[in-house]
């Protein structure tokens, strides 16, 4: 209400290098502040509250495995989804523990930079390069679509509403769904 500072956590720039720069939005999930560092550094579990610098007491975990540069993690049906938009894998953690729930390769060796969007039960993501990949959003890894747009370059996520998706490319708007 009146714009106070309530808490801080650092962390996120461990190197000290004036260089590095945070892209992803932080994500609230379950009690949690879901932050990622830069360059290959750590996402990390904060617990919400606290008062001052609670750097060192509120980091739940950190996961290190195939860290977020760009791409804004996911928060759906109460699970963490991580994309490494180089590395072209996906991550699904538990926010609360960042115990890892399955992990696998998007298939396709192309850059992302949109962050997923949820919806359906399914996660849809998009490739620099234009190619569409859905995922379930279930207990196991499973790539359920990938589809070549041929259309670059693509960094906008994906955006869902009453049962349609929109995807922008650098040419064209695409709205997918039933009529």
């Amino acid at each position: 209400q009146s714009g106070e500072e309530l808490w801080r956590c650092g962390g996120l720039n461990s190197h000290n290098d004036p260089f590095f720069r945070v892209v992803p939005s932080p994500v609230a999930a379950d009690g949690m502040v879901i932050a990622c560092a830069p360059k290959r550094e750590p996402v990390f579990g904060i617990r919400d509250g606290g008062k001052g610098t609670v750097t060192d007491s509120r980091i739940a975990w950190s996961f290190k495995d195939y860290p977020s540069d760009c791409v804004t993690p996911l928060y759906y049906k109460g699970k963490l989804f991580v994309l490494d938009g180089d590395k072209q894998m996906m991550t699904c953690l538990d926010p609360r523990t960042g115990e890892k729930k399955w992990e696998g390769s998007m298939g396709v060796r192309e850059i992302f930079r949109a962050s997923p969007t949820g919806a359906d039960g399914k996660i849809y993501c998009v490739s620099e390069r234009g190619t569409a990949v859905v995922l379930s959003a279930g207990d196991e890894f499973k790539v359920l679509a990938t589809i070549p747009m041929g259309e670059e370059p693509v960094r906008a996520s994906v955006a869902a509403a009453e049962g349609h998706l929109f995807i922008r490319t650098a040419q064209n708007l695409y709205c997918i769904g039933k009529k």
